[in-house]
């Protein structure tokens, strides 16, 4: 269980990263979220605590900057969410923000290509996705690995329990 928080909450900080046109966003707003699997049985949940700064083409400098409170991940599991703060999972007593910080933002067709970095648990790790435009909606859905990052390494690190890809996912309002 200790597992899934983490994915969880990976998945999250990973999702809170879209944001348009120089807009600051939070939890208020939007969802950032992961999923993934532990024993057999999917399962899901948010970051409750998170702010976005903004800027999208065509501005002349597009960047994304996300801070995540890991300490926030809520699965709806008393016992996944108890679980996920511990070291071996986001470890927030040692690293309490997880953060996503772009390098380069396209425009395409129906959306954004993002590139940029995603730090968790003291690793910082490139991460790319495409934010889609839906309505009034941007929305983006990507996998990380959570052993790149160190999550759940001590209690599962051959993934046999716990989904080693996190699906993270996010539905922020157009700035």
């Amino acid at each position: 269980m200790h597992y899934l928080r983490f994915f969880a909450l990976a998945c999250l900080l990973c999702a809170s990263t879209f944001v348009f046109s120089k807009s600051n966003i939070d939890n208020t707003q939007g969802i950032v979220g992961f999923a993934g699997e532990h024993a057999g049985m999917a399962f899901s949940g948010e970051f409750t605590r998170w702010n976005a700064k903004i800027s999208l083409p065509p501005e002349a400098s597009p960047s994304i900057e996300a801070e995540f409170q890991l300490a926030s991940a809520r699965t709806g599991d008393a016992i996944y969410d108890e679980t996920l703060p511990e070291g071996d999972w986001f470890d927030v007593k040692n690293h309490p923000v997880g953060k996503f910080t772009s390098s380069n933002i396209e425009a395409v067709d129906n959306g954004y290509l993002v590139e940029g970095t995603l730090r968790l648990r003291g690793k910082t790790l490139p991460v790319s996705f495409k934010l889609n435009e839906n309505g009034e909606r941007l929305q983006s859905r990507f996998a990380i690995d959570r052993l790149e990052y160190g999550i759940g390494l001590d209690s599962d690190p051959e993934a046999d329990w716990v989904s080693r890809e996190i699906q993270m996912t996010l539905d922020i309002p157009k700035p």
